[in-house]
């Protein structure tokens, strides 16, 4: 067991950003640290051993595959003593840190990117490399899934989703050839969708990463709440660090970070009225700084061992 644990932590998971996220959240002994995108738990181990011996970590995912993946690999590195996995959102951190009875923590992790177990052996349809079923949902328990999104959304519904969370140009015509498709019979695999995709957009443009990307994206994001979520846990998050903490959020598309580029902004105390006002009447408030004023990217030696890496930016944020 303890074998196949290791090649599970050293070759299906491999945590971008690893000693750029220890670096920045600036942790110390004793610190507890809410890590609220555990996967298989590469950040969540690094994390704990910046923190031990007497430190804690609260380990959250919605993937019930994920939470049971990375107890064992937490485990094997022998720090099993040292975390509280538990199976969640981590928009509920408020819920969360108050079952555990922790009112603050002093270091706030989110690594918003897909496991390579979630692409390639969660058989959730998340990659539009394989074929599987069409489902798409962290949570095995959620009540809406892909499938459910695709065939059962009506055609201008799809075309906003399309359109709002994967910037897809062609939104129109693949929505309607969605309808006409499952007028027929239902889109229940990834190699159907993959296909209707191909054929709504125009060959010399299917050219330009592969088509189906942000269609996958858009469809992700409806079925799991991601950037409301995201939202809520950046206000949350900010609110139970302790002052001189760190918040710290690896985003791999331009929504999400534009998202958290936002947050941090206004976070920051950065005025949103229109310019030219007299006085300012947004009531902004400087709650902390921006450490990272721009993006902190993989370097060139990360990217050739995970070219997976190449889109993700590495935002900070200190509480003051």
């Amino acid at each position: 067991m303890r074998n196949w644990v290791f090649k599970e932590m050293q070759y299906k998971h491999l945590p971008v950003l690893r000693k750029e996220v220890v670096h920045y959240l600036n942790l110390k002994n004793g610190d507890i640290v809410f890590d609220g995108t555990l996967g298989g738990a590469g950040h969540t181990i690094e994390i704990i051993k910046a923190i031990a011996p007497t430190g804690k970590i609260i380990g959250v995912d919605l993937d019930s595959q994920a939470t049971g993946t990375a107890a064992r690999n937490i485990e094997y590195a022998g720090f099993g003593g040292l975390a509280h996995i538990i199976k969640g959102n981590y928009s509920n951190i408020k819920k969360i840190l108050n079952a555990l009875k922790i009112r603050q923590i002093n270091g706030f992790l989110l690594d918003l990117g897909l496991s390579s177990i979630q692409l390639g052996e969660s058989g959730k349809g998340f990659s539009y490399m394989r074929k599987e079923k069409l489902d798409m949902r962290f949570d095995e328990e959620s009540d809406i899934s892909a499938f459910d999104i695709v065939n059962n959304y009506q055609e201008d519904r799809l075309k906003e989703i399309f359109y709002k969370f994967g910037e897809e140009p062609w939104a129109a015509r693949i929505a309607a050839e969605i309808i006409k498709r499952r007028k027929v019979k239902p889109v229940e695999f990834t190699d159907e969708l993959v296909e209707i995709i191909k054929n709504s957009i125009p060959l010399k443009y299917r050219r330009r990463g592969h088509p189906a990307k942000r269609v996958f994206q858009a469809i992700r994001i409806e079925t799991n709440c991601e950037l409301e979520n995201l939202k809520t846990a950046l206000c949350d998050g900010l609110e139970l660090l302790v002052p001189g903490a760190r918040m710290a959020i690896i985003s791999f598309h331009s929504l999400e970070d534009r998202i958290v580029k936002e947050y941090f902004e206004t976070f920051a105390g950065r005025c949103k009225c229109p310019p030219g006002m007299p006085v300012c009447i947004c009531g902004a408030k400087k709650r902390g700084n921006i450490v990272t004023k721009k993006p902190v990217k993989p370097s060139e030696a990360e990217l050739k061992k995970n070219p997976r890496a190449k889109s993700a930016k590495l935002r900070v944020f200190e509480k003051i």
